[in-house]
């Protein structure tokens, strides 16, 4: 078992700094359940949030700071203070809230479109006029006349002024030359005299054009009728041309065919007369022609006549020839059938001789060949009959003299006696 420890004192704190009286009574406010929180952590905890808090608002403020345009704008920036203007490109600028005003002015084109307005012409006809315009603000002078813009410059500005321009110059103008033909010169006008006094105000009028142009419905049923009734006159012109056309191209045509068939007339006889012309000259050529012909065809018929003649002579040529050929043919063929069984005889009478001089040198060949003629199941085996000391003594003897021990008949035949025995 364990003696209980004793208890240290606890080590006395530093001394604190004055506490503010805001945080004391706050906590003197606060419940006391347990030992006192000590000051330094909380106000530690608390320092690090302010600063934190403070870091926080400064990256708003900066964020605030931060003023972009856009393309195709540019800023006026006024100072809150001493009232400087100052012109921004398109981009992203450090200008705080609190000391700066950043008012985006549009510097690209910009259009005015279908903006109908009513004019009078020479006539004294009301016409409405459809205007497009293309305008922008004239970047130069913007600082200096930028006060005096108006918040929609479009509609307070331009408008009004290109409408009294259109105003002023259209009565110079008869309706009919607008409709047809004056519409751009006007349109030029009128944007040239609006420009000047726009480009005044800071202003840049580049394009004017006129869309639509109504006219009154009384006015433009008039001048429909009128319309109607010249095209009436016009088509009456153009059908009274095309019939005088029509009749001049008939009289033509009955000219050319005139004149055509006397050429062609011209040209027939001119072809017979050629034609006449060029027979009696084929005639002469004819005539030669069938001359030559003639003469051609007896020199054929001769030539012809020599080649039958030289034709028959080579096949007598030949027939003799080949008469005479056949003859000696047939001489050599019995010539030499006749030398054929001469030399077989002669061969015959040798080959006998050749036997009879072997049958008597070997009187054993008679049996052989007997032997070799009986039937094929029985096999001839033949013997010397001479005695062994005899049949040695004699190879002795021809061995002495020089010989060959045995003498080789004309055909290998055995010199040997004759047994038989069955085959198996």
């Amino acid at each position: 078992m364990e003696t209980p420890r004793p208890m240290q004192s606890p080590a006395p704190e530093p001394e604190e700094k004055p506490r503010s009286l805001y945080l004391r009574r706050f906590l003197e406010r606060l419940p006391k359940s347990g030992p006192e929180i000590p000051w330094r952590p909380i106000r530690r905890v608390l320092l690090l949030f302010l600063l934190i808090l403070g870091a926080v608002a400064l990256w708003r403020a900066t964020q605030r700071g931060f003023q972009s345009i856009g393309p195709g704008f540019v800023g006026v920036s006024a100072n809150r203070f001493t009232g400087s203007l100052e012109e921004l490109p398109p981009g992203t600028h450090f200008r705080p809230a609190a000391l700066y005003q950043i008012h985006p002015v549009r510097v690209s084109d910009q259009l005015l479109t279908d903006d109908e307005l009513t004019v009078t012409t020479k006539e004294g006809v009301n016409a409405r006029l459809t205007v497009q315009a293309r305008w922008a603000i004239d970047r130069k002078g913007l600082l200096s006349k930028w006060a005096a813009l108006p918040a929609q410059p479009a509609h307070e500005l331009v408008a009004p002024v290109l409408f009294a321009a259109f105003r002023t110059i259209a009565p110079r103008y008869e309706v009919m030359k607008l409709i047809s033909e004056k519409r751009e010169e006007l349109a030029a006008i009128a944007g040239a005299a609006a420009r000047e006094r726009l480009g005044e105000n800071g202003i840049v009028l580049k394009e004017v054009l006129i869309g639509d142009l109504v006219l009154p419905p009384e006015f433009e049923k008039g001048r429909l009728a009128m319309v109607d009734e010249v095209q009436h006159t016009e088509r009456l012109d153009v059908t009274l041309k095309r019939k005088a056309k029509e009749i001049e191209e008939t009289r033509l045509t009955a000219e050319a065919q005139k004149a055509r068939q006397i050429q062609e007339a011209e040209a027939s006889a001119e072809q017979h007369v050629i034609a006449a012309r060029a027979e009696a000259d084929a005639m002469k050529h004819v005539l030669a022609l069938k001359q030559k012909q003639i003469e051609q065809k007896k020199l054929e018929a001769e030539a012809e006549r020599q080649s039958i003649v030289q034709r028959a002579q080579a096949a007598a040529e030949a027939s003799r020839i080949q008469s005479q050929a056949d003859a000696e043919r047939r001489k050599a063929m019995a010539d030499a059938e006749a030398y054929a069984t001469r030399v077989t005889s002669q061969a015959q009478f040798e080959g006998l001789e050749r036997e009879a001089k072997l049958v008597s040198a070997n009187p054993l060949l008679v049996p052989k060949t007997f032997a070799d003629r009986l039937s094929d199941r029985v096999q001839v085996i033949l013997t010397p009959s001479i005695g062994g000391e005899a049949f040695t003594g004699e190879i002795f003897k021809r061995v002495v003299n020089g010989q060959t021990a045995v003498e080789p008949p004309a055909d290998p035949q055995p010199s040997t006696a004759v047994a038989a025995r069955r085959k198996p």
